[in-house]
């Protein structure tokens, strides 16, 4: 029997295990990390979490290897330099806000592109997605649309009975006199 070496035994299952979190996660974005501090990289995994999302630091090698068996040629291109990945959970606009936020601070921290909704987007594309406004701010604003109407609605109500009660206690006080 022929013993394979280890370094491709574990190319080949950190291949696999990639591919798996592309499945998994299908909404990813790209990034460059060269001369990023580790403790700040550790700080956006951090304020990931809170959105559901993680970001890996992958072997470029791997990472287009990946993207060549998943017919992702386009993002093939953007794999150059320290290569990350960020995958992103349920909110997609608070993910992309922390991304951009985190590359506002940190100058050697590059987005690149992404596939979002399984559309490829470019860097800039991730940045428009952030200047959208979160999730929760866009239901209170839908909230408030539905509720100002009726809230009107019960005032005017309102207004009519305490005109009406006090049109009685205005012919009440002229009766009593």
């Amino acid at each position: 029997m022929k013993q394979e070496k280890l370094g491709r035994q574990c190319k080949e299952r950190m291949a696999k295990e990639l591919e798996n979190h592309l499945h998994d996660h299908p909404d990813f974005v790209i990034t460059g990390y060269m001369g990023t501090d580790v403790s700040r990289l550790e700080q956006l995994r951090k304020n990931l979490k809170s959105s559901s999302s993680q970001y890996i630091v992958v072997k470029n090698s791997i990472l287009s290897a990946v993207f060549d068996k998943l017919k992702l040629l386009e993002l093939s291109k953007a794999v150059e330099g320290g290569t990350g990945v960020s995958f992103l959970g349920q909110d997609l606009i608070s993910a992309c806000k922390t991304l951009a936020s985190f590359a506002k601070e940190n100058a050697n921290f590059k987005i690149k592109g992404g596939i979002l909704e399984g559309r490829l987007v470019s860097s800039e594309s991730v940045g428009v997605l952030a200047a959208i406004p979160s999730k929760n701010y866009m239901l209170a604003r839908v909230v408030a649309g539905v509720k100002s109407p009726i809230t009107g609605f019960v005032n005017t109500l309102g207004g009519i009975l305490r005109k009406f009660v006090y049109c009685i206690e205005a012919i009440k006080a002229v009766k009593k006199t």
